[in-house]
């Protein structure tokens, strides 16, 4: 009989773990949509549909496929989600300058991309034994290395000068 109760207040006590663990996830999801512009990826879709319809056909008929604007809104909603599991770990300067709202076709693709660039290009820095903060400049802009520093030979192409 002890030994009923003792399991019994062992998984009382798992179980409000699990709830409050579950309800801590919950409130993080939430800090970070709140934090995620909302964006109308129907027009989105729609105005990139018909983009690539121009440039496909010259705007002539209609030719895309029906699903077009579906995948594009189901991609969308994927970099979405993924932006939402993934905010935490991103830069708060990456949220800064990969979020643009008032461009021409606001995307979170776009977006997942940008912070996706960014740790990569921040990662092989600080492999290399150069952080992002040397080609940082105080407004937040960068300015990249001159191409000769990458090891890259630049003497063969037309049009260029040694700085």
């Amino acid at each position: 009989m002890e030994r009923t109760t003792v399991l019994q207040g062992v998984i009382s006590r798992c179980t409000a773990s699990a709830l409050v663990f579950a309800a801590a996830m919950t409130v993080f999801a939430g800090a970070a949509q709140a934090q995620i512009p909302t964006i109308d990826i129907q027009e989105t879709c729609r105005k990139a549909a018909d983009v690539m319809l121009n440039l496909a056909v010259g705007g002539g008929e209609q030719r895309t496929g029906p699903n077009d604007q579906q995948i594009c809104m189901e991609s969308e909603n994927k970099a979405r989600d993924q932006i939402i599991k993934n905010w935490s770990t991103f830069e708060p300067s990456d949220r800064e300058g990969c979020i643009q709202t008032r461009v021409y076709l606001p995307s979170y693709v776009e977006w997942l991309t940008c912070f996706e660039m960014n740790k990569v290009v921040r990662e092989a820095r600080t492999q290399q034994g150069r952080s992002m903060k040397s080609v940082t400049n105080p407004d937040g802009s960068m300015t990249l290395p001159p191409v000769s520093s990458l090891g890259i030979n630049m003497t063969g192409y037309p049009g260029y000068r040694r700085y």
